[in-house]
């Protein structure tokens, strides 16, 4: 998990770059818990914005996303106020992989591609027979 204003995190999400090619359309977010870092998925080591974290700490994670779906999550934003803290961190349950942001009650969801740092158990629970188990 990452803290930092939500002020910050929409500054930094605003930058990611819009393309025509839904395929292309992909950004990486890093953090290294001190920031993070937004670059694109096909130039990882070309940093395009970074934020500064403050508040708790946690280990750090990778993940990539379509910035398709950003504008959802920019405009929940927007309805926060910008100076308090926002936590984001992946949620991995099961699949998908999710990029969850919570601030005061409020939670908020970006679906991922990719998230090379969750752990490599984390997979649902399927029967014997290869089929999800049944609700009882």
């Amino acid at each position: 998990m990452a803290q930092l204003t939500i002020r910050d995190l929409y500054d930094l999400l605003s930058q990611a770059p819009r393309r025509r090619d839904l395929e292309q359309d992909v950004i990486r977010l890093v953090y290294d818990g001190t920031a993070i870092h937004l670059s694109t998925a096909d130039q990882p080591d070309r940093v395009i914005a970074r934020a500064s974290t403050c508040g708790f700490v946690t280990g750090s994670w990778d993940v990539t996303a379509y910035t398709a779906s950003l504008a959802s999550v920019m405009a929940w934003m927007r309805m926060l106020d910008g100076e308090n803290l926002i936590d984001l961190t992946p949620f991995w349950a099961s699949a998908p992989i999710v990029l969850a942001f919570a601030t005061g009650g409020q939670v908020g969801a970006w679906p991922v591609i990719a998230c090379p740092t969750a752990p490599a158990d984390r997979r649902p629970l399927l029967r014997a027979d290869g089929l999800p188990p049944c609700p009882e």
